[in-house]
């Protein structure tokens, strides 16, 4: 259905947005490229009032239409409000499909879709043939789905260049994206009010705290609606109970809006409040974009969000709260400037702000990318194959390979296997995928209802935040206490032909769920546990789990330098053995006994690196073997076992440093975690010939390290990061680059007289800090400024030296003398 002429006028004559004044220029654009990108700000109408222009276009008569927006609650907005302007019923010329969710018929033109959404359309029908356009709204968020997506859609465009892509963003470095796809660029202004913004200093009292007193200030100074950006669900929730304790005024409302609320609840907090009421909302980040809080008038932003940070090393991603960026701290103001004047309060300095981050990391560049792997693999390509705005980095992808590989979903050529073909088609992450085809297989085995019991867990691990309390309680309450799990677990049981029932085998759930975490299989050892994949965690403190030989752990996060265990199930080792016994085996391994002196030999059977069980075996002792040995030694050891030389720990600290200023360089990584890791590679050599632990000592440390440098990276090395530096003098003086603060050098003062700036390494980039030293050497100064020395510190200093060392040189003006290494007698010779 197409507005009627009428209808459209009445419709433009009422709502005019900044966008319009761009929609010729686009038609032109479209009629000559399939990829346009378009910059515009909050309320310029790119997320709706584009859309419906398209639809009323007679270039779009009888074309689909598809929009990716990233947010559910977003989508459903969207949706609603184009069909209302269409005088229709969501479902028929506008419609949405998001996760558990769909309104769309066939009369549907413009379908907006969440992105998990847009991936399965494209794994569906790789030409998308039965779309036109395809807009990518809110971009600027760089999640890993619109990427992914835009490197399958880049692809799609080869095949079939008629495909359309305008990609729509309001804060995003345009001219590097336009160079990227080689795409034109339009830009729209937007239609904002002034938004004044004013600082307020961050005090030492909590941020909840903080924010409280920011908002009785607001309702006190302002009038209109109040939207609060904080980082999380928790600090959301004790603002909410500190501003009711303090009291809000009766025609105040105070809502929450986070991604785990209901779409009711998220729908409640973003509808206008009633006539005479004002309203305060408390948000995440979900308020940044697409979603319209009608009357906010004061933003307050506390500057930080919160955000998934994968270990690629841990293999465990880290939620940390983090300063936003500029762009969307700027984002965040503007909410107050949609539909009136407003006021932004930052919880920040104006100085600090100004050194922020310009924009957001893509999610690609710090996200777990294995179900993002295993889309590829089911795109039926490599990685390297598609064209990506930012490619994915190496560590991450290799081990979400290792992973999916071990879930046996991919090959070692990194091509899908059938079960990673069955996997896929469940819609969810690949570690759930395969505890629910594990439960698929156990039902088939005789075990009822592991099926069910695999829908309910894989449910309930989509989200762990619902994680409370004993786990086999919650998993036997989901129907009554968690809606929206019960209904996914009902999506999981139709896709494997399952019933669910509330006789769930609970005792199955530590089989099922190390199906999902076969790298986080913990075996206690010590006051801690070590994980299958090789690292560290301990309990949390209290935990009922305690003493527990073996557990599966569901969720844990790093805390201070521990990887803390919150939630995890028991499990026993006959267990394990019994439902793994395809795909374990036993190996002959050779260690050193440093109690007794000597090598012995044993068959293991290991589960990745915990030990399962063993028995004596004949001793073995080829040079393989000993090299074996002396590497389980010292990974089990640490590095400090190995005799480290000044020089080889000085070498450690520069590739560090380079590291540090060239990232992208391809520097090795001397760290101690690396370094066991890759112990055969720069090490192994080495070990095959010794017998006793005593020879460890030995070791040529950096020859060995200098080796994993290539001849131009040690030609760059030496002369980007020197080990010495050569005085005015002569004196080839020592660069101690363990020194704290950074790299060092001590020299005799008399020796720097004439030498206004500190020396520099990294071709300028970097300072060396010099310690001037007495006659005897006795520590005189630390500095990085030598003008600044001889300018301000010289004269107290020049008193003191010419009273203790009245034979050496002590010249007024440091900075016009010549430097010397001699005394004054000798001087005038």
């Amino acid at each position: 259905m197409r507005l009627s002429p009428a209808r459209w006028q009445i419709f433009t004559d009422v709502i005019v947005l900044p966008v319009a004044e761009i929609f010729a220029d686009l038609i032109k654009l479209l009629h000559s490229h399939n990829k346009v990108l378009l910059s515009a700000p909050p309320g310029a109408g790119k997320s709706t009032y584009l859309p419906l222009y398209l639809l009323q276009h007679p270039d779009f008569a009888g074309k689909k239409l598809l929009m990716l927006e990233p947010r559910r609650l977003a989508a459903k907005s969207i949706a609603a409000y184009l069909a209302a302007q269409l005088g229709e019923v969501v479902g028929d010329s506008v419609g949405y499909q998001i996760r558990q969710e769909h309104k769309h018929s066939g009369n549907t033109r413009l379908l907006i879709v969440t992105e998990g959404i847009l991936t399965r359309k494209l794994q569906q029908d790789p030409e998308l043939s039965t779309v036109d356009l395809l807009l990518f709204d809110e971009f600027h968020e760089r999640s890993l789905h619109a990427d992914l997506a835009l490197a399958l859609c880049l692809e799609v465009q080869q095949l079939r260049p008629q495909l359309q892509l305008l990609i729509m963003s309001a804060t995003l470095d345009m001219a590097q994206l336009a160079n990227r796809l080689d795409a034109p660029v339009l830009s729209s202004a937007g239609r904002s009010y002034p938004v004044t913004v004013e600082y307020a200093l961050p005090g030492s009292q909590p941020l909840t705290q903080q924010i409280a007193a920011l908002v009785q200030q607001a309702l006190s100074k302002h009038n209109g609606n109040i939207l609060v950006f904080l980082p999380g669900q928790a600090e959301i929730n004790q603002s909410a109970q500190l501003l009711q304790q303090q009291g809000l005024a009766a025609d105040v409302q105070l809502h929450r809006l986070i991604g785990s609320l209901t779409l009711a609840q998220q729908q409640a907090a973003i509808a206008p409040p009633p006539a005479g009421m004002r309203k305060v909302v408390l948000s995440t980040n979900l308020a940044e974009t697409s979603l319209t809080i009608d009357g906010i008038s004061v933003v307050i932003d506390s500057g930080l969000c919160r955000q998934s940070r994968f270990n690629p090393r841990q293999g465990i991603s880290v939620l940390e709260t983090a300063a936003i960026s500029q762009a969307s701290a700027i984002q965040r103001a503007g909410r107050a400037g949609r539909l009136l004047p407003g006021h932004c309060y930052r919880l920040d300095t104006a100085e600090k702000w100004q050194r922020r981050a310009r924009f957001d990391s893509p999610e690609i560049e710090i996200s777990d990318l294995t179900a993002l792997r295993l889309e590829v693999a089911a795109w039926g390509c490599q990685v390297g194959d598609l064209y990506w705005l930012t490619p994915p980095p190496a560590a991450s992808l290799a081990v979400a390979e290792q992973l999916l590989q071990q879930l046996g979903f991919i090959d070692t050529r990194g091509i899908i296997t059938a079960s990673g073909r069955l996997a896929h088609k469940l819609g969810t992450e690949p570690r759930l995928a395969a505890m629910l085809l594990h439960g698929q297989q156990l039902a088939q085995q005789g075990h009822q209802h592991a099926a069910a019991l695999a829908c309910v867990l894989a449910a309930v691990l989509e989200d762990t935040r619902v994680l409370q309390g004993d786990i086999y309680s919650l998993l036997g309450r989901v129907r009554q206490t968690l809606p929206q799990q019960w209904q996914q677990a009902q999506s999981f049981a139709r896709l494997l032909g399952c019933q669910l029932t509330d006789s769930l085998p609970l005792e199955l759930a530590p089989l099922l769920t190390l199906r999902a975490f076969p790298d986080r299989l913990a075996k206690r050892r010590g006051q801690g546990y070590q994980l299958a994949n090789g690292i560290g965690a301990v309990l949390q403190q209290d935990h009922s789990l305690t003493g527990q030989a073996w557990l599966v752990v569901l969720h844990m996060q790093q805390f201070g330098r521990d990887n803390r265990i919150y939630h995890a199930l028991a499990i026993s080792s006959d267990a394990i053995m019994a439902d793994w016994q395809a795909e374990l085996g036993w190996r002959t391994q050779t260690f050193w006994d440093d109690k007794n002196g000597r090598f012995f030999t044993e068959q293991q059977l290991n589960f990745g690196q915990c030990l399962l069980d063993a028995k004596p075996a004949p001793l073995q002792l080829t040079a393989e073997q000993k090299q074996l040995a002396w590497q389980t030694y010292i990974s089990n050891k640490g590095l400090s076992c190995l005799n480290w030389s000044d020089t080889a720990l000085q070498l450690r600290a520069r590739v560090a440093l380079l590291n540090q200023y060239q990232p992208d360089a391809g520097w090795p990584d001397f760290s101690d975690e690396a370094l066991l890791t890759t112990l055969p590679q720069w090490l192994g050599a080495y070990l095959a010939p010794l017998s006793k632990s005593a020879a460890l000592a030995q070791l040529p440390l950096y020859d060995a390290l200098l080796q994993c440098l290539s001849y131009q990276q040690q030609q760059a090395l030496n002369q980007l990061l020197p080990t010495h530096w050569q005085a005015p003098t002569g004196s080839r003086l020592s660069i101690d680059y363990l020194a704290e603060g950074g790299p060092r050098l001590s020299v005799r003062v008399q020796e720097m007289y004439g030498q206004m700036q500190s020396p520099m390494l990294l071709q300028g980039q970097l300072a060396i800090t010099v310690e001037l030293l007495s006659p005897s050497r006795q520590p005189l100064q630390v500095t990085q400024n030598l003008a600044s020395f001889w300018q301000n510190a010289w004269l107290e200093a020049r008193k003191e030296m010419r009273g203790r060392y009245p034979k050496h040189y002590w010249p007024e003006d440091p900075a016009q003398a010549l430097p010397t290494t001699k005394t004054k007698k000798a001087m005038h010779k």
